[in-house]
């Protein structure tokens, strides 16, 4: 049986066909997983198509399992593979890549790991340290915020 890769967004009600015709999938949609958006366009001025930015929070948020429920798919979790975040290469190069992809690759892998109950808030001193950990290794990770906040924690919230 074929496995197909999503990349419309989360309402498109493709999903809960492909789903209710028992196919896997595996989610890239582009509304969180494209890692190049909000960056303009990279013919002409202006903002790119997949406009805007998206966050880490955003990508944490961005659950197949809620994604299928909300489509009203809830016995075919079997057939959800994963998830693949998408950096397209057009806007982005060597020196851009890493804080593309860190940490927001990061919040991506664990709700697809572990699938948590929980929102990005719970998860965030876990992505602030991966972050720290990350740069303490080289690799130029986004910052997740400002660094007086880090430096005082509990005053920024």
């Amino acid at each position: 049986k074929y496995i197909i890769q999503i990349w419309t967004d989360v309402k498109d009600k493709t999903i809960k066909r492909l789903l209710d015709n028992n196919f896997q999938v595996i989610f890239s949609n582009y509304d969180a997983l494209y890692l190049d958006c909000g960056f303009g366009a990279w013919i002409g001025a202006g903002n790119g198509w997949c406009s805007p930015y998206k966050t880490w929070q955003k990508i944490y948020d961005n659950s197949p399992l809620r994604i299928a429920r909300s489509q009203g798919v809830t016995s075919k979790e079997h057939l959800i593979l994963g998830g693949e975040a998408a950096l397209w290469t057009e806007i982005a190069g060597s020196s851009s890549v890493d804080n593309r992809l860190w940490p927001r690759s990061a919040a991506m892998a664990e709700r697809l790991w572990a699938e948590p109950g929980s929102n990005w808030k719970a998860a965030e001193q876990r992505l602030i340290l991966h972050r720290e950990r990350l740069v303490k290794r080289g690799i130029l990770a986004d910052t997740t915020e400002p660094e007086w906040c880090q430096q005082n924690q509990g005053h920024c919230n």
